[in-house]
């Protein structure tokens, strides 16, 4: 189910996803493939080149789980990938929702590389969540031959309110080699 897109303004530090003809767009139509971990074709291309210049496909597998820090909770904050063919990027992503009475801010997100290489940067649509409101945060992933094989990376997230301090953390692993 793709993403709806959101007319919010980008914050500073984040690295747009794509540029395209001197206009910085971040792609929020990325879907979850149907199936539970299937190998990502050609048919799945979105028709958009990732940073690295390779073309991005749907982001396959499925999202499972619940992470929550603070008031923020993520559902579907595990991304199965399954198989990722190499030369082509994925956009993982995750909903984050403040289900508290205060806004939050959310920090600068980072990988914490449990096995493989290279995550890309990372992107959110909002730094700060309004109560009962959501952001989306994705990253970029590209494997070309070399970097083929198993890949499990954490992904931590500040979250802070006047009230406290917290980290989110997400996952997103899968097998990048040619199918």
């Amino acid at each position: 189910m793709p993403i709806p897109h959101r007319n919010r303004s980008r914050s500073s530090w984040l690295v747009p996803s794509l540029a395209v003809g001197g206009v910085l767009a971040v792609s929020l139509a990325i879907a979850i493939a149907a199936g539970g971990g299937g190998t990502a074709t050609e048919s799945e291309t979105t028709g958009e080149y990732s940073t690295m210049g390779v073309p991005v496909i749907e982001t396959p597998g499925t999202a499972s789980g619940t992470a929550a820090a603070g008031a923020v909770e993520v559902q579907a904050a595990n991304w199965e990938l399954g198989t990722v063919p190499l030369d082509v990027a994925v956009r993982p992503y995750w909903m984050l929702q403040n289900h508290g009475e205060r806004p939050v801010t959310v920090g600068q997100p980072h990988a914490q590389v449990n096995e493989g290489c290279c995550p890309g940067p990372f992107s959110i649509d909002t730094t700060t969540i309004e109560p009962g409101g959501e952001a989306i945060l994705t990253f970029e992933l590209a494997m070309h031959p070399g970097m083929d094989g198993w890949h499990d990376m954490d992904v931590h997230v500040p979250i802070a309110s006047d009230a406290e301090q917290a980290t989110l953390t997400l996952n997103v692993a899968g097998d990048f080699r040619n199918a």
